[in-house]
């Protein structure tokens, strides 16, 4: 018999056993048991003389066995760099020590073997570390791996993530952002004070400013265009909407939106006046223009300065010689803030499949938020409260011309709604549009419907509900 039912007619039995010895009470009675709510009617005969009573039967849960082992051991897969993270954890909660193991893997292979793990109910890591693009990929109803960490990180901390939109679906929180990726404006100081340029703070400007390096300085540049990253820092810089995500299941990809045109006649313009070299960021090619000192600005990621070395082991700077400005992110004209891209930026996410919620749940807090582990660190945190620690890390660093800490703060504010990714790739379709259209001599502005036609078809695959126009 169903518990519920079962506890039910043993509270009738009762009743009817109290009210044998009592006769009827004048209100109606109120007993604790297991269902939902009801009201059922009693009659007895009370001295010859029938008597109907009106019986509030409230229903309690039966307990329920905890699903949760707090003493049970979690995986955290890692890539080499997070190491330190896992470790720092570890000295900082011995009495946790045990319970937590480290696998290096390659995080891209990650949605690929959750599908695996699925199919043979078992292996799931209980903590991974990787970019919101990858967990996005992990969230649908195929995959169903992240946990909802509303329930396991306080709001009030929750509260201080900036950049948070990537991790954010519906109502559920399905990771904590460790560090942050926008885009701000990169110049070489020197260069630009030699040349007499002013750094620009729209696009408009900048347009303006390839124009006077094309006649007065040419073969320096302003910039690179060659894969799907580049793709990503001016178009999404514009707002353009080739990837919108309306909801959770819903995409937008408007490429005929002015804002598509206004980034692609932007680079197109710049391209034919020689101001942007042909490149993905990281080519051999590239390093040489930017080594050679013939890069005057271009935007890029937070981390970037790091690329940008000023050191003797760097491909880019040999030299630290305060010749590294950052200034704001460019804005449009017409816009009434900066629309600010992101390259990166990641994120821990915790296993819904995991034994242990509250430790996974304490890792991934602490090494998001703790300010003794961040002291000295190189990446910007995601945490509002502790982004002071990379102020003091950098401020004595030779390489910087001006302070870039209050801009990267408020880059940090501006990032767009374009960083919250579909549950697919975005980078390899639009790379493969942007090399063919340079290899066929195509202008950007005439390979945005190719775009559109390679991004449908995987928004489809991902069970979206697809608004496109091109």
């Amino acid at each position: 018999m169903n518990k519920s039912l079962y506890a039910f007619v043993v509270v009738l039995m009762l009743l009817a056993m109290l009210l044998t010895a009592c006769g009827a009470p004048a209100a109606p009675a109120t007993v604790v048991v297991t269902a939902p709510p009801q009201v059922i009617e009693v009659t007895k005969v009370v001295a010859g003389t029938p008597v109907t009573q009106q019986i509030v039967v409230t229903v309690t849960p039966a307990p329920t066995e905890n699903p949760y082992d707090e003493n049970a051991p979690i995986t955290v897969w890692i890539d080499a760099d997070r190491q330190p993270a896992f470790d720092a954890y570890v000295k900082a909660h011995p009495d946790k020590a045990s319970l937590l193991k480290a696998v290096t893997v390659d995080r891209e292979q990650f949605p690929a073997k959750v599908l695996l793990f699925n199919n043979t109910n078992q292996g799931w890591p209980d903590v991974v570390f990787a970019e919101p693009r990858l967990v996005g990929r992990v969230a649908d109803d195929a995959h169903h791996f992240p946990l909802d960490l509303k329930p396991w990180v306080p709001a009030d901390v929750l509260s201080g993530y900036t950049g948070m939109d990537g991790c954010t679906f519906g109502d559920k929180v399905y990771c904590l952002r460790h560090d942050l990726a926008m885009f701000v404006l990169y110049y070489n100081k020197p260069l630009m004070d030699k040349f007499g340029y002013t750094v620009p703070t729209t696009w408009e400007e900048y347009q303006d400013l390839s124009d006077k390096v094309a006649k007065d300085h040419p073969g320096y540049y302003l910039g690179t265009w060659g894969d799907g990253w580049t793709f990503i820092s001016y178009f999404d810089a514009s707002g353009c909407p080739s990837h919108e995500l309306v909801n959770d299941s819903e995409i937008k990809i408007d490429v005929k939106d002015p804002r598509c045109v206004r980034a692609a006649k932007l680079v197109d313009h710049m391209l034919g006046n020689g101001t942007l070299f042909n490149t993905d960021y990281f080519s051999a090619e590239f390093a040489k223009v930017v080594s050679s000192d013939h890069l005057l600005a271009m935007p890029g990621p937070a981390w970037m300065f790091g690329v940008f070395g000023g050191n003797d082991k760097s491909t880019w700077y040999k030299t630290s010689d305060h010749q590294l400005g950052v200034a704001n992110p460019l804005k449009w004209k017409d816009d009434a803030k900066a629309i600010t891209p992101a390259m990166g930026g990641a994120a821990w996410t915790v296993s819904s499949h995991t034994k242990n919620p509250k430790l996974a749940a304490d890792f991934v807090q602490w090494v998001t938020t703790d300010a003794g582990f961040w002291k000295g660190t190189t990446n910007f945190p995601a945490y509002k409260p502790i982004q002071n620690l990379w102020q003091d890390a950098v401020k004595a660093n030779a390489l910087f011309a001006n302070d870039p800490f209050p801009i990267y703060a408020q880059a940090a504010t501006e990032i767009g709604p374009l960083d919250k990714w579909p549950r697919f790739d975005l980078i390899a379709p639009f790379s493969e549009a942007v090399k063919t259209g340079l290899t066929d001599k195509k202008t950007v502005e005439s390979i945005l419907p190719d775009i559109a036609d390679k991004l449908a078809p995987l928004a489809e695959a991902q069970g979206y509900k697809v608004d496109v126009n091109k």
